[in-house]
């Protein structure tokens, strides 16, 4: 007997498919970046290229978790013979400077942007999976077969449900 995982929806092909690759920066962690706090399931990283007035930090942090099922909707019929999973967290915050460039004047913007993945523990949940359960969060940020940054500006004026829909 054996099991494999699947999922309910089907995406429909594009008739000329855009090359949608997002790519990642060039974070060298091994350069960069230096431990600011570590505890129990969670560490701070700071980037030793910042400023100390305006560092950019990343923290991660896993937890256990006894119920992946709360608040689900799932049919407790349908829940697996375990309910325990895990979370993993992953923050960066940053500051940018506004600078006129005639008299000199600046403020600062603070950046924050977090994610939270929650899964359960179960051999076929595999780091492949949650690749691609980001790489389908990550396109809800984009239009239709297209990268770009306009559904980021629509999303940033409030407009959250996609034109497409």
């Amino acid at each position: 007997m054996s099991k494999s995982l699947g999922f309910s929806y089907s995406d429909t092909a594009f008739g000329s498919p855009e090359t949608l690759n997002l790519v990642r920066a060039n974070t060298n962690y091994g350069a960069d970046w230096v431990e600011k706090e570590r505890k129990s399931g969670e560490s701070k990283i700071v980037n030793t290229n910042s400023s100390n007035d305006r560092p950019e930090q990343i923290r991660i942090a896993y937890s256990s978790v006894n119920d992946v099922y709360k608040n689900s909707g799932i049919d407790p019929a349908h829940y697996a013979p375990s309910k325990k999973g895990f979370s993993l967290v992953s923050q960066i915050t940053e500051v940018g400077r506004v600078t006129e460039s005639t008299t000199g004047e600046s403020y600062d913007i603070p950046f924050s942007a977090h994610l939270v993945i929650k899964a359960a523990n179960d051999e076929l949940v595999t780091a492949a999976v949650i690749e691609t359960l980001l790489k389908r969060l990550l396109s809800s940020l984009y239009l239709d077969n297209e990268y770009g940054t306009d559904r980021l500006a629509q999303l940033m004026k409030g407009a959250v449900t996609p034109p497409e829909v």
